[in-house]
């Protein structure tokens, strides 16, 4: 069975060893593609998980808490699909044991809603193959960041999410556009337009940092040393963690977003990034009542030093001359000396 989930911090890892299909909802081809009907104030993204779900019967949808309005849409339907829809509780805060066990206490529930849809418990050493499975494709997703196209590194990291997959294009001629990044919210497959406007404008984005963009891809646990250092990946240690604690203890060390609290590590990432690509410009993709990203404008801005714009995403691109626009007017703006 294909679980969908629609945060890129639902460890596909502990779906997969279940013997379940982990798959990241942004690349379903019919996710976002089609207008629905959409109420002021509704995220656009939040409203196509729900319908998505509605449609998918045969499939099971995990949706999270690090957003209200797609835990008010599990809330809305719940009554009805319970019985192949799960809410992963994802803590907010991450320097303290305490958010370590909330974590493994949600990877324990989500063990026992996948084995009703008839998954398997997973061994320690199942895991831990797993999950150097995917920490050696993220490392080859990272290595290849400055080798390609904006739109075909969105694509070659949505696959990743997809089927834990790496396919990697030969890589891409550079031109001389104004490097950008692109921080925010999650970029379903549908919404990849803006990635061509941008390019067409002039400009190139050389950080993809939305949410299941570049930030989503670790393969190092960093100080507590699991995974060795940036020199190398080490063997998965299976006598003593490998198990939903180890990896509950992993995606908090690892897990870089806006929900957090605090969200130093976040400007922490991006700082490093921003700086070695030598970005002049952010652009900031946001939902519709999606006030963690817009709440981050100013803060991004007084934080970097960088012009920042606010990009609103739509369910369809009935608005793209006006947003096609902005951005040419936004990179014009940038063309001239750094100062």
């Amino acid at each position: 069975m294909q679980v969908f989930s629609t945060s890129p911090w639902v460890p596909p890892e502990w779906i997969k060893a279940h013997g379940l299909e982990p798959r990241g909802i942004w690349f379903a081809g019919d996710f976002g593609g089609a207008p629905l009907p959409l109420a002021a104030g509704v995220c656009a993204f939040a409203n196509a998980a729900v319908r998505f779900a509605e449609r998918h019967v045969d499939s099971a949808v995990v949706f999270t808490t690090h957003c209200d309005q797609l835990r008010r849409g599990f809330d809305m339907i719940a009554g009805s699909y319970g019985g192949r829809l799960f809410l992963f509780n994802l803590p907010a805060t991450w320097q303290s044991a305490a958010a370590e066990r909330i974590f493994a206490s949600e990877l324990e529930r989500l063990g026992r809603f996948l084995v009703k849809l008839r998954g398997h418990l997973p061994t320690a050493k199942e895991l831990a193959a797993i999950i150097t499975q995917y920490s050696l494709a993220r490392k080859r997703l990272l290595e290849a960041a400055c080798d390609l196209s904006a739109r075909q590194y969105a694509e070659a990291i949505a696959r990743f999410h997809w089927d834990g997959s790496v396919n990697l294009p030969s890589a891409s001629e550079k031109t001389g556009s104004i490097p950008l990044a692109l921080v925010g919210g999650p970029l379903p497959r549908a919404q990849w337009h803006v990635l061509d406007l941008i390019e067409g404008a002039g400009g190139g984005v050389v950080l993809n940092a939305t949410e299941a963009g570049e930030r989503s891809l670790w393969c190092v646990a960093g100080a507590r040393g699991t995974w060795g250092s940036d020199a190398g990946l080490v063997p998965f240690k299976t006598e003593s963690k490998g198990t939903h604690e180890e990896l509950a203890r992993l995606y908090l060390d690892n897990c870089i977003d806006v929900f957090q609290r605090p969200n130093t590590r976040l400007y922490a990432w991006l700082k490093e990034r921003l700086t070695a690509r030598q970005v002049r410009g952010l652009l900031l993709w946001h939902y519709v009542g999606c006030d963690l990203w817009r709440a981050e404008a100013q803060s991004l801005r007084e934080t970097f030093g960088l012009p920042v714009l606010l990009l609103e995403a739509n369910e369809t691109a009935s608005d793209l001359p006006r947003q096609a626009g902005r951005i040419e007017a936004f990179i014009e703006s940038l063309t001239g000396p750094r100062t």
